[in-house]
């Protein structure tokens, strides 16, 4: 899922070759790029074109994840359009639960938190 123009000129031969392979994966390539520069560039209002289009005209796996985008649209519109991210509460939330897994029937609630405040 590499931009085009960074692909070796062997990455692109072999693409070509699978595209022209079989029309389904040539769909599904482009559907995918086309998703893919929505998320890059932050796209967020060309998403209920995407999603019809996927549906419609997609292999049948990019048709079902298209299904599932549009039940929660909203809040992926959100995402690919505004600049705010959980990234950082998410990166804490897993570094806590790492700690917690390490530690699971081995000490006490008292020494979790200090090892994780500690960590911070």
């Amino acid at each position: 899922m590499r931009p085009q123009q960074t692909l070796r000129p062997s990455e692109t031969a072999q693409l070509e070759t699978a595209r022209n392979a079989c029309p389904e994966i040539a769909a599904a390539c482009d559907l995918a790029r086309e998703f893919t520069d929505m998320v890059r560039h932050r796209q967020g209002h060309l998403l209920r074109d995407w999603i019809q289009k996927a549906e419609l005209s997609g292999p049948e796996a990019i048709g079902i994840f298209a299904g599932s985008v549009r039940q929660d649209l909203p809040a992926v519109t959100a995402g690919l359009t505004l600049s705010y991210s959980s990234g950082a509460v998410e990166g804490h939330v897993n570094r806590i639960k790492t700690i917690k897994r390490q530690m699971y029937g081995r000490a006490s609630f008292t020494l979790l938190r200090a090892r994780i405040l500690l960590q911070s």
